[in-house]
């Protein structure tokens, strides 16, 4: 080959390494952008890492760790199309990685995107069933569009993930609630209890475990609760009503008189305390207090299905058996009315039953 074709062939020869140079120039820029970037991150200077991700992402466009980064830096931001956009880009270099599904699934949920948010965290979910925010986000996803179920077991797979995350207990007081609205008290009281050994001032969850322990029954359990809880909260006028029903089945008729009394100072239209205070007063052998109560209670609601029975018996041990007589007639006229309307009620119920 002649000199003139050495001279021709040089340059080809040493174009790859050059195109080889240039590509590792870039990396390499394209590295230390990424790491000034995560460095003005960790600084708190978000506007200074966003540029520097945007540098980085110029230079290396398939850069996985650069989309999703700078996604969560304008999601932040509350920038919400264009982290849209560097998150979608994540999840398509990465359909394997629960994180970049996650992120768009939040930037959905705040641009009311709801159905594309639930595939987005679903996909979250399956790529990674062990990360609790994706459980959290879309419980209250699911509580939102009014899917109950779906919601606490969302909930509750969470708090077992995560269960001294800050939100755990809010998480425990959904669930709560939900299980005792269906009646499943024993499950709601594990949840208040738990929320109670994290938090225990947390007065809602007192009371909610007050209340179920009346509802269940175990009376030597909820005297205490209350207790404690009028302790924290003395204008719990409930808690009075229900302590005072308490000691009335201990025979602690004096305690429950003072409940009953309480209870009604804090809310004097609450004529079901008043006429349980009028009863305790009869049985105690006091008829003029319990008649006072009692006739309270018969002005305040005139067709109460016992009063008229009560405020009867005290004036026929009077011997007032006229007055006493017409107490006994408004009593039969009141329980007549009622069987009635039930009867009625139970007729429409089957007509409406039948085809």
């Amino acid at each position: 080959m002649g000199r003139l074709g050495l001279r021709l062939l040089a340059p080809l020869l040493t174009l790859p390494l050059l195109l080889g140079a240039q590509t590792e120039d870039a990396a390499r820029h394209a590295s230390m952008e990424l790491d000034q970037a995560r460095s003005l991150l960790q600084q708190g200077r978000l506007e200074a890492a966003a540029a520097a991700y945007r540098r980085h992402l110029a230079l290396d466009p398939a850069s996985y760790e650069g989309r999703l980064e700078l996604g969560q830096i304008l999601l932040s931001q509350h920038r919400l199309d264009e982290a849209a956009s560097h998150l979608a880009r994540a999840a398509e270099l990465r359909p394997d990685a629960a994180p970049p599904y996650a992120r768009l699934a939040q930037v959905l949920l705040l641009q009311e995107r709801i159905e594309e948010a639930e595939r987005s965290l679903l996909r979250a979910r399956d790529l990674d069933p062990a990360d609790p925010s994706v459980r959290y986000n879309l419980a209250k996803l699911y509580e939102n569009l009014g899917r109950e179920g779906e919601a606490i077991a969302e909930f509750e797979r969470f708090i077992e993930l995560a269960p001294d995350d800050p939100r755990s207990n809010n998480a425990r007081a959904r669930a709560g609630l939900h299980h005792e609205a269906n009646n499943r008290l024993d499950e709601a009281l594990r949840h208040f209890r738990d929320i109670l050994a994290r938090e225990p001032d947390r007065t809602s969850a007192l009371h909610q475990t007050a209340g179920i322990l009346y509802r269940r029954g175990r009376y030597d359990e909820a005297i205490p609760a209350y207790q404690e809880l009028l302790r924290r909260d003395p204008g719990q006028w409930g808690a009075h009503v229900n302590l005072g029903f308490l000691m009335n089945v201990k025979g602690r008729a004096l305690e429950a008189m003072a409940h009953y009394q309480r209870a009604l100072e804090l809310n004097p239209s609450h004529t079901e305390s008043r006429f349980s205070l009028g009863q305790i007063q009869a049985d105690q052998g006091r008829p003029d207090e319990a008649l006072a109560s009692f006739l309270k209670v018969a002005e305040a609601e005139p067709e109460h299905p016992f009063v008229h029975y009560a405020i009867g018996k005290i004036l026929a041990k009077r011997g007032e058996r006229d007055a006493a007589q017409k107490e006994f007639e408004t009593h039969r006229r009141i329980q007549a009315e009622a069987r009635k309307s039930q009867r009625t009620a139970s007729t429409m119920q089957d007509d409406a039953a039948r085809p």
